[in-house]
């Protein structure tokens, strides 16, 4: 059995954003559950208002729509919507988001999960 691997997305740089992208993409469409845990500054990427978004790297568009078609799930930390003052209803509304916080990525029933930060 493959080990779920969880990307935990702090980074807003274009680049890391970018490459976490191209991480989840890969592994699931190798069959391997996948989950993105959007945390820090990373969430303005996911925002309504794609103004401030740092998606815009030369395919990280591409990678998005890949991960949308492969169900990989996106998780967002429910501290950094506070300390961003950023309201549910402002994210992006053709992505399924879970708010939740750490202790969903850290339970001991996940304790195999790999788990990158980036």
């Amino acid at each position: 059995m493959k080990n779920k691997l969880v990307i935990i997305l702090y980074s807003e740089e274009k680049e890391k954003l970018n490459y976490a992208l191209g991480i989840l993409a890969t592994a699931a469409a190798l069959g391997r559950d996948t989950e993105l845990f959007l945390a820090g500054k990373s969430l303005f990427s996911f925002l309504k208002n794609k103004k401030k978004s740092n998606l815009n790297y030369s395919n990280s568009n591409e990678l998005l729509l890949a991960i949308l078609e492969l169900k990989i799930k996106f998780s967002i930390c429910s501290g950094a919507l506070v300390e961003n003052k950023i309201k549910e209803s402002n994210l992006r509304e053709d992505i399924i988001f879970e708010i939740t916080g750490l202790t969903a990525i850290l339970a001991p029933k996940k304790q195999n999960d790999q788990i990158i930060f980036i």
